[in-house]
C-alpha cells in the first residue's frame, strides 16, 4: 500500500445516488512531461457539471503525479484552479478519493485538499470501487519498487524530451523504438548468457525479465497493465455484481457472465474519459469528444488474441528492421489522438509544443471541446 494510506477504510454509498467517476489524471508540474495535457478547463466544467447536478464525484486514484512533478507545490502552481474545484465539491460532501498506485503521500489529499479518502468504496453490497492496482502482477505485489521505476521512467522523459510509453502506435518516436529494440538485444544476451552461466544465478534474473517483458508486451497489444484476468477471477468468484477500476487508462463497461467491469480510463494526453452511474445503469464516455465507449476496446482480450503471446513472439511478427515496427508502418499517415490534440492547440492558441511534434504536412483536427 502507499506510505500513509488509510488502511481497510471503507466508504459507502447509497445506488441511488448519481456518481460519476474519473480517475488517472496524473496531474503533474505543467511542462511539456505533464501527460495531463494542460485540459484543466475541460475537467472544471466537469466538476461543475456534477455540482449543478448535486452529484457526487469519485476520483479513483492516481490524481496527482509525484512522481513526474517531484513536489506538491509544482502541481498547485500548475492546476491551482482546478484543484480548487476539487476542494469545493469535497467540501460539499461530494467528492471521495479512492487511492491509487501513485498516491504514496494520502496526507495531502486529506489535510491540503479536505478529501475523504479511502482504500475501497462500496455502492450498495454489489458494487465494488478500487482504483485496480490491487490486480496488477507487478505493481500490485511491488509497490516500492514501482515506485522507484515509475521516478526513473519520468526523468527520462524528461531529460531526452520524447515519450517512452505504450502503445507503440500511440508512441511511435524514436526514443521508443530504440527502447523496445535495446531490450530484444537485452533479452537476446541473457538467454545465451543463461546456457553458459547456469549456476550463477543469470537463470533467475533471465526468468524476472522475461516476466517483465511478457507484461509490457500484452500491455502494448491491449491489455494494459494485465490486470483484466485477475480482475475477472475476482468478479466471477465474488460478491460483486459489478467492479469498477481505473489503472489500464483502459475504459469501457464490459459484459462477463451476467456481471460487470467498468473502467474510468484516464485524463493524460488527449484522454478525457468518465463513467456515469445513474438509475441502476453505468456508461462509460469522453468528456471532450463525446465519444462512447462500450466493450470494443476489450475485445482482443475477450477473445483469447493475447493468451500466447509473448516478446519475442511479438518481435517476430512486428519487427521490420532498422527500428521499423509494423506498428508505425500502419499509422505513418495518420496522427495519434495526443498528436493531434497538440497540433489542435498549436492551430487554435499558437502554442508549440517542445515534445516530438507531428509532421508539418500532415494535419490532425482537434476534438471539440464540450466546455459549458
Amino acid at each position: 500500500m502507499p506510505s500513509n494510506a488509510p488502511d481497510h477504510i471503507i466508504e459507502s454509498l447509497d445506488p441511488k445516488t448519481v456518481i460519476w467517476f474519473i480517475s488517472d489524471l496524473h496531474l503533474g508540474d505543467g511542462t511539456p512531461s505533464d501527460a495531463f495535457f494542460g485540459k484543466d478547463r475541460h475537467l472544471i466544467a466537469l466538476v461543475n457539471r456534477v455540482e449543478r447536478e448535486g452529484a457526487t464525484l469519485v476520483i479513483n486514484g492516481d490524481a496527482l503525479d509525484f512522481h513526474q512533478a517531484w513536489t506538491f507545490t509544482r502541481i498547485m502552481r500548475a492546476h491551482q484552479p482546478l484543484l480548487h474545484a476539487f476542494s469545493r465539491l469535497s467540501q460539499q460532501g461530494r467528492l471521495i478519493y479512492v487511492i491509487g498506485n501513485h498516491d504514496y503521500d494520502i496526507a495531502l489529499y486529506r489535510e491540503i485538499l479536505n478529501f475523504r479518502v479511502c482504500e475501497s468504496l462500496h455502492i450498495g453490497d454489489e458494487i465494488l470501487v478500487t482504483h485496480g492496482f490491487q490486480y496488477d502482477p507487478y505493481i500490485g505485489e511491488a509497490m516500492q519498487s514501482s515506485h522507484l521505476s515509475t521516478r526513473i521512467h519520468h526523468l527520462l522523459e524528461r531529460y531526452l524530451n520524447t515519450w517512452l510509453r505504450i502503445p507503440l502506435k500511440d508512441f511511435y518516436t524514436l526514443g521508443n523504438r530504440f527502447l523496445f529494440w535495446s531490450l530484444h538485444k537485452f533479452a537476446l544476451l541473457l538467454t545465451l548468457a543463461s546456457h553458459l552461466l547456469s549456476r550463477v544465478g543469470v537463470d533467475t534474473l533471465k526468468k524476472s525479465l522475461f516476466h517483465h517483458l511478457n507484461y509490457w508486451c500484452r500491455a502494448n497489444a491491449g491489455d494494459p497493465m494485465c490486470m483484466f484476468e485477475k480482475m475477472r477471477t475476482h468478479l466471477h468468484e465474488g460478491p460483486y455484481h459489478t467492479i469498477i477500476c481505473g489503472h489500464s487508462h483502459l475504459p469501457g463497461v464490459v459484459e462477463i457472465n451476467g456481471r460487470t467491469y467498468a473502467n474510468s480510463g484516464s485524463w493524460t494526453f488527449s484522454s478525457g474519459q468518465y463513467l456515469k452511474w445513474e438509475a441502476g445503469q453505468i456508461s462509460c464516455h469522453d468528456w471532450i469528444s463525446g465519444r462512447e465507449y462500450k466493450s470494443e476496446l476489450y475485445q482482443p482480450i475477450l477473445d483469447g488474441e493475447l493468451d500466447d503471446l509473448t516478446f519475442f513472439g511479438w518481435w517476430k511478427t512486428h519487427y521490420l528492421g532498422f527500428l521499423r515496427f509494423t506498428d508505425g508502418a500502419k499509422h505513418a499517415k495518420a496522427l495519434s489522438p495526443w498528436q493531434a490534440h497538440i497540433l489542435g492547440d498549436q492551430l487554435q492558441h499558437g502554442i508549440p509544443h517542445s515534445r516530438e511534434s507531428p509532421p508539418n504536412d500532415t494535419l490532425g483536427s482537434a476534438k471539440s471541446e464540450h466546455i459549458e
